[in-house]
């Protein structure tokens, strides 16, 4: 997944005291940014109208959902968004602190572009097409160790291969194609492998049997002497 960030000044950002209402530009066309990417009117649209939701979250981080995203829409200057900041939860208290005292940094995109949604240039790309998947507040960098905690955390959690699905989906930044089919193939080694385990541990059993069996004929034959003398 690829992410862009707006600078504050650039994104517009309101906030309303009151009934923690947030609105503001997560992302403005013809403008070049640092990796030498424009995005041109209309690149969300196919997106938006997809119906897809769109996450809000606090740098990125699947498990910071600081509250929700009610509407996008494009106008001339970019990709305009609103919600709510979840009332009295912790990061979203936490995020409004930080819009009141003005260090929330900016608003930040995770997206991919789908094949065919971006020309190359000598100096970066025109992005005509984006899907478009979250929406986060940015402030200081994300600390890695936190990141790995979480993704610990949503491991153990995963109880079969549609949580996993959804894992790659959802923190993972996997199109839902592109997640059936990862955990499609891995179904196909998981089976693959067992029936590899199985057939040899089928191969050990007759071994074992043909072994004993043959352990007992001569122990008969042992036997039969011993009775003829």
């Amino acid at each position: 997944m690829e992410t862009k960030q707006l600078p504050l000044e650039s994104c517009e950002l309101k906030f309303n005291d009151d009934d923690w209402k947030v609105e503001g530009y997560a992302s403005v066309f013809n403008s070049v940014d640092k990796v030498g990417d424009t995005i041109l009117p209309g690149a969300f649209q196919k997106s938006l109208d997809s119906g897809r939701p769109i996450k809000m979250y606090y740098e990125h981080l699947r498990f910071m959902k600081p509250g929700r995203w009610e509407g996008f829409s494009e106008d001339e200057r970019g990709l305009k968004a609103w919600g709510f900041l979840t009332r009295d939860h912790s990061i979203a208290k936490d995020v409004r602190a930080e819009l009141r005292h003005g260090t929330i940094e900016g608003m930040s995109i995770g997206f991919f572009v789908p094949e065919g949604g971006a020309e190359k240039t000598d100096t970066g790309r025109i992005l005509k097409e984006i899907e478009l998947h979250e929406v986060s507040f940015v402030g200081n960098p994300a600390e890695p160790k936190a990141v790995i905690t979480a993704w610990k955390s949503e491991l153990e959690s995963i109880k079969n291969l549609s949580d996993l699905e959804d894992l790659l989906r959802e923190s993972g930044g996997y199109s839902r194609s592109m997640a059936t089919a990862l955990t499609g193939h891995l179904k196909m080694l998981i089976q693959s492998e067992s029936d590899a385990v199985r057939e040899e541990t089928r191969r050990d059993t007759c071994r074992e049997l043909d072994e004993l069996k043959a352990l007992l004929n001569h122990y008969q034959l042992g036997i039969h002497v011993l009775t003829k003398r």
